[in-house]
């Protein structure tokens, strides 16, 4: 299969790099971006240019085994392309799949076409998406739940507080953040990540909405630190004994996950508006959506 703009040669290297990493049933792709880059530079008086191209690639990926934690995968993959692809998977489990399939899904029924394969060893049967009122009702149900807990770690965030620990802050910025990419990811993909991870998250989500954007880091280098700072909360916050982060690193990281959160809020209240015409236009019954 060719994907517009992704140079065959590079995905079929892919294929063969994650195929030699896993038993591998089948790939289905989901986002596929190329960069390029240009670097000049002198040195003894010679000038040079040099000219990089660099692809990320978010995946579906179906094995014959558990991938629990993809992140080591994830940079296994990296290596292995010579750090000119970046990989965002998702992971199934052949046997999870099957199960899935046998009882619908939603996202899968949208992610497993036979347009968006790259590689399988074997056709899956495949279900189609169902519409129905009840599952209009899960899918707000469970968007309510992770925005309201997004809000909630929000708020302890600007508890005034008598002890100062930044560190500790930026745990709750990060559950913020990442409680909010799980409700965004749910809303369009009707998934839950099995995995978190806030990298992760916020470039799945970076893959159908540009909310993700704010967060993740500019080229500036305040944005960058303050980026590591929040991907690396919960490690910082258990075996530093050194505070190295700032409050004005902190209330930066709060104001970006605040408005955030609420773009995303607005943006999940119009994508709950097109749902519920989706899966109520068989009925005659409507719902008022707050």
């Amino acid at each position: 299969m060719k994907i517009k703009n992704i140079p065959q040669h590079v995905l079929d290297r892919l294929v063969k790099v994650i195929r030699s990493l896993i038993h591998v049933h089948s790939i289905y792709w989901i986002a596929a971006t190329k960069k390029n880059s240009s670097s000049s530079y002198k040195f003894n008086s010679k000038a040079y240019q040099h000219l990089e191209e660099q692809y990320e690639f978010t995946l579906l990926i179906i094995s014959y085994e558990d991938i629990n934690n993809p992140k080591p995968f994830m940079s296994q993959v990296f290596n292995k392309m010579n750090e000119h692809v970046k990989l965002y998977s998702i992971h199934y489990s052949y046997s999870d799949i099957i199960r899935r399939l046998e009882e619908g899904d939603n996202f899968l029924s949208r992610i497993l076409l036979p347009e968006n394969c790259i590689f399988q060893e074997r056709a899956l049967f495949l279900t189609g998406y169902c519409s129905h009122p009840r599952e209009f009702q899960e899918i707000k149900k469970v968007w309510e739940f992770r925005i309201n807990r997004a809000f909630y770690f929000m708020d302890k965030i600007n508890i005034g507080d008598t002890v100062y620990d930044e560190s500790a802050r930026m745990v709750l910025v990060s559950q913020t953040i990442m409680q909010t990419c799980a409700a965004l990811i749910w809303i369009y993909w009707e998934w839950k990540p099995h995995y978190f991870d806030l990298d992760l998250l916020l470039n799945l989500s970076k893959s159908f909405s540009r909310s993700p954007r704010i967060v993740l880091p500019k080229k500036s280098f305040t944005s960058k630190r303050v980026y590591s700072h929040l991907c690396h909360s919960q490690f910082n916050l258990n075996f530093k004994t050194v505070d190295d982060v700032t409050l004005k690193d902190s209330d930066y990281a709060t104001e970006l996950a605040g408005r955030f959160l609420r773009i995303v809020r607005n943006e999940g209240k119009k994508r709950l508006k097109e749902l519920e015409f989706l899966h109520y236009r068989n009925t005659r019954k409507e719902i008022f959506v707050k």
